[in-house]
């Protein structure tokens, strides 16, 4: 089908109303082929000749006339289950035609159930592939570089998904100081919030103290680039949402070769779930940290910055990959643990150097006295201590008589 149908005033004014770059791409895929049904199943050809009629049907007392376009959409969903796709893909696509409905101002409007999904033969075999946290130990040591171990642990360890992953960008975080040195601490979580790329709601979550030992090596090979897209091709171009997928895919193609065909990326965010139900983490804080909308009214109240890293600190126990992150950032950290020490050690030794100088002015000052007093012992005979002792009550004499009152 041609492009044409882009050209349409309601569907223009359908991608204004939407905004989002990433759903308008989507429903760019998916509207043609409803178009397509319906060209093939009723006298309509274009969103216009749909729109107009639905706006003559809801008019009419005749009710298989003003349900027209809903009993059309049911079709067309029994239509898709009969090629057999997924669930998940046929709710997709009928999500695509209430939009254009709805912002059309042309709202559709079903009873309970009439849009379930029947399950298809694919769907009836469950083999969705959630890795474990011992497989991700493993995806991580088969990648080949930096920049991949820092895709797979942010997006496992963060929950954001590759979307949103592929949006960051070095600025939002403060990562490189201004001097081009990197200014982050060696065993801290960085608390991260961002609008999700496909719901605008706000996901509040931590890039972990491992995923951002990669992402400094990373950088670090880039020269420490102070702006830009966090992660980028080899060709510095940014890495994008396929980029993101691939390197991941080509990880997993090397770890399990026999469950590549399995693997979906957007699983490593179920993984970073299960990591927050293992935590026991209230259901309040576990919506707040993959980006779903809170219920009722405590959507009204902020979670603050340091109730989200308490929290992410006991999810961490059950996401991290090696313990406190890799061996380089233990031999910082032991590093650091060392300078500490020696500086406390070095205090103590100037103190008791300190104190050995005072004593040994001290033993000088006794040693001096002790000297004088054996000088004079050897001087003062018992003949010149009688005389000197004779010469004082002397002179104590002429004291007393001067002070008598003359006669």
């Amino acid at each position: 089908m041609s492009e044409t149908w882009k050209e349409d005033k309601f569907v223009k004014n359908w991608f204004e109303l939407l905004g989002n770059k990433r759903t308008i791409n989507d429903y760019s895929g998916e509207f043609p082929k409803f178009l397509k049904y319906i060209e093939a199943q009723t006298p309509y050809k274009t969103p216009s000749q749909i729109i107009q009629s639905r706006l003559e049907h809801l008019t009419t007392q005749d009710l298989l006339k003003r349900r027209y376009w809903e009993n059309q959409t049911v079709k067309y969903k029994n239509y898709l289950e009969s090629k057999n796709l997924r669930v998940a893909t046929v709710k997709s696509h009928i999500r695509t035609v209430m939009s254009f409905f709805s912002k059309t101002g042309v709202k559709l409007s079903f009873s309970r159930g009439e849009l379930k999904v029947n399950p298809s033969e694919k769907d009836k075999v469950i083999r969705e592939w959630i890795p474990s946290n011992e497989e991700i130990r493993l995806l991580y040591r088969m990648a080949k570089d930096s920049r991949d171990r820092a895709i797979l642990l942010v997006l496992y360890q963060s929950g954001f998904s590759e979307v949103d992953v592929a949006a960051m960008k070095i600025e939002d975080f403060g990562f490189i100081n201004e001097k081009g040195e990197w200014a982050n601490g060696a065993s801290e979580d960085v608390y991260h919030a961002r609008l999700r790329e496909k719901t605008n709601i706000l996901q509040q979550s931590c890039i972990s103290r491992e995923a951002l030992e990669e992402v400094r090596i990373m950088l670090q090979s880039r020269g420490f680039p102070q702006k830009g897209y966090l992660f980028v091709s080899f060709r510095s171009q940014p890495l994008g949402v396929r980029g993101i997928n691939d390197a991941v895919k080509e990880v997993v193609a090397r770890a399990f070769s026999g469950k590549a065909k399995e693997w979906q990326t957007k699983h490593l965010r179920d993984a970073f779930m299960n990591g927050l139900l293992q935590a026991r983490l209230p259901q309040e804080l576990k919506d707040a940290m993959v980006g779903h909308k809170r219920q009722g009214a405590r959507d009204s109240y902020a979670i603050t910055e340091l109730t989200i890293k308490t929290a992410y600190q006991e999810s961490f126990k059950f996401l991290t990959i090696n313990g406190y992150g890799s061996a380089n950032r233990k031999l910082e950290e032991l590093s650091q643990k060392t300078d500490s020490l020696a500086s406390v050690i070095a205090q103590q030794q100037q103190k008791i150097n300190e104190r050995e100088e005072k004593f040994e002015k001290l033993e000088k000052q006794f040693a001096e006295t002790q000297l004088s007093l054996s000088l004079i012992q050897k001087v003062l005979t018992p003949e010149l201590l009688t005389r000197l002792q004779l010469n004082q009550l002397h002179k104590e004499y002429e004291e007393e008589q001067k002070q008598k009152p003359s006669e």
